[in-house]
């Protein structure tokens, strides 16, 4: 029979490993709150603690999945009110003021971790997570991400604080992976060009052949890729030809001629041009500054 679980919370400080990686958990907690019972419980820290009156505004930002029950949100300055069913999850991001609570009659059940880094910045920049959406649906792959927070938590919170800030890095993709994978068909287009692109940056594959064989026209996409990279696919490319020359540079004592090869440019000369123009110098100058 699976042991009861009890409500909890904790409070961590800080964390240089943590935040190299762009994520530090900094508290989570489990809480049931029952029906007819008064929310917030008064015992958080002070910056945390909000009633219902005031509410709050924090720092970081926190992951709220609510697994039974139901209740409301209210955010940013036109006081949005938006409903929470079990089953759903909120975020709270930093500056934007908030407050929330379950029904009454019906009560909830409150899973959380708090997180500040690089790397929900760069998801909000991306507009992957957005202050105006802050309600998503739940799935088990998340609920299973909060099992493993919880017993790492009431394990030992700061010896466990970079797993802790690692799970909420997981949370954190599964959030900004889309829900209908077929209206990001672009994205996933594109990125597979990429991919290809790379594995054969020593093969003559033309543009034209590569939108042919992502069943594209040519015109299509030339188009979607500049949009979603900034550059053409030609460009890219040669990129990823000279960020493999650098590689064999630096790391084997194969000639220029022998990369040149390698690479799929028609000569040494070829290569040459190409690498000054990207790198600023040639590639006998870069070996020889990269060994001296």
């Amino acid at each position: 029979m699976a042991a009861v679980m009890q409500s909890y919370f904790v409070y961590m400080p800080d964390n240089r490993l943590c935040a190299a990686w762009g994520c530090t958990a900094i508290s989570t907690g489990y809480t049931e709150i029952g029906s007819n019972s008064d929310y917030p419980p008064s015992r958080h820290p002070n910056d945390h603690h909000f009633s219902w009156s005031r509410g709050r505004i924090l720092s970081a930002y926190q992951i709220v999945q609510i697994s039974a029950g139901s209740g409301r949100l209210e955010f940013g300055p036109s006081r949005r009110q938006v409903a929470i069913a079990g089953g759903s999850i909120f975020l709270l991001f930093p500056g934007v003021w908030h407050r929330f609570a379950p029904d009454r009659r019906a009560g909830w059940v409150e899973h959380w971790i708090e997180c500040r880094g690089s790397a929900f910045d760069f998801a909000c920049d991306a507009g992957l997570l957005r202050p105006e959406q802050p309600v998503h649906a739940s799935s088990f792959e998340i609920a299973d991400v909060f099992a493993s927070i919880h017993a790492l938590a009431q394990d030992d919170c700061l010896r466990n604080q970079p797993l802790l800030s690692t799970l909420g890095l997981q949370l954190l993709a599964l959030l900004c992976r889309p829900a209908d994978l077929n209206s990001n068909a672009a994205d996933r287009l594109v990125d597979r060009a990429r991919m290809i692109l790379m594995e054969r940056c020593g093969q003559p594959l033309s543009v034209e052949q590569l939108a042919d064989e992502l069943g594209v026209s040519y015109p299509y996409f030339r188009r979607l890729f500049r949009e979603q990279t900034g550059m053409s696919a030609k460009q890219y490319q040669m990129r990823v030809r000279l960020q493999r020359a650098i590689d064999l540079l630096v790391n084997t004592d194969k000639s220029i001629k022998e990369i040149a090869g390698l690479l799929g440019f028609h000569s040494a000369f070829h290569f040459s041009t190409q690498f000054r123009q990207l790198i600023g110098s040639s590639p006998t100058d870069f070996r020889a500054a990269k060994r001296s």
